[in-house]
């Protein structure tokens, strides 16, 4: 874990990526609390920001796998009655169990989470997703819902209700740090866009996540999407990636189209899958470098890209 993590680091820091994205941070397999601190000051002190994921409602919490009060598997065995049945976004697939948003003891829960790694690891900040595109349907999230005051995909909503009070704290605790709310989608599938209400309900700090695959291959882009309200926005991409079956795909054409029309549409960060090695991999090394190069100057003229 440390030897190919810190390994990361030193690339990023060599080609100029500014954070990196870790789920399963926090796993006793990997050497637990120790393990994640040494890496995140290593990271520190090359000029690297590291982004622990947090799963709120599924996903392990801040502690991903292994017995610790800030395990979400360990916190519902001794909190079953905080959690209930989810499904996702539309009463599609049941997932259970997951926490309820809108209960204040697990909100307790995610604020002292937080506190707790602020306090103990060197990060820059906290990747939030609330685990797929559930929502919840217990009487009390549906109230407050209600409560909000707007219209948006209930999964948009219960994040508002899980976070708008946990990111308060985290920026008033680290006013610099990069606190994310993860959507998992592009803006065609956001039912108010371009109004994004949920904007306003957080605090203006809050960076939000949105995946950029469907809406860069979109004829109008990035006209199409112009006219969302101002916030601060991270774009996601699944590009070259094991998953995808595009491990040698030289990308930087399409980097060289993307990259502008983001930077138009008020991107702040894009990130992409870290998985590849570069050893005996030109096209991933080319392809990251190539990120860098269009994220620092999206002007770029592809024929001066080497």
């Amino acid at each position: 874990f440390l030897t190919g993590f810190k390994r990361l680091v030193d690339y990023a820091a060599r080609i100029g990526v500014h954070a990196v994205i870790v789920w399963g941070f926090l796993r006793d397999a990997h050497g637990g609390v120790k393990a994640a601190k040494e890496l995140a000051a290593y990271a520190r002190d090359h000029g690297v920001a590291i982004l622990p994921g947090v799963g709120l409602c599924a996903y392990g919490g801040y502690y991903y796998e292994g017995d610790h009060p800030f395990n979400l598997a360990t916190y519902l065995r001794k909190h079953p009655e905080r959690a209930s049945t989810a499904f996702e976004d539309g009463g599609g697939r049941e997932v259970a169990p997951v926490l309820d948003p809108s209960l204040a003891e697990n909100q307790a829960w995610w604020r002292d989470g937080l506190e707790w790694m602020l306090e103990t690891f060197a990060i820059g900040g906290v990747n939030y997703e609330m685990g797929d595109f559930i929502v919840n349907p217990s009487e009390s999230a549906v109230r407050a819902r209600a409560g909000l005051g707007f219209e948006t995909n209930g999964n948009l909503m219960d994040c508002v209700v899980a976070t708008r009070g946990l990111l308060r704290h985290a920026l008033a605790a680290k006013p610099d740090g990069l606190f994310i709310n993860s959507t998992y989608r592009g803006y065609h599938r956001i039912a108010s866009f371009p109004a994004m209400p949920y904007v306003d309900a957080v605090p203006p700090g809050t960076v939000w996540q949105y995946t950029l695959d469907e809406m860069v291959r979109k004829p109008g882009f990035p006209e199409e999407f112009a006219g969302a309200p101002e916030h601060r926005r991270y774009g996601y991409l699944h590009w070259f990636n094991t998953s995808t079956r595009t491990v040698d795909r030289d990308y930087a054409a399409d980097i060289a189209r993307v990259y502008p029309g983001a930077a138009r549409l008020g991107f702040e960060f894009i990130g992409t899958y870290g998985e590849l090695g570069i050893n005996g991999n030109p096209a991933a090394d080319r392809n990251y470098r190539a990120q860098t190069a269009w994220a620092q100057n999206p002007a770029l003229a592809l024929e001066d890209f080497a």
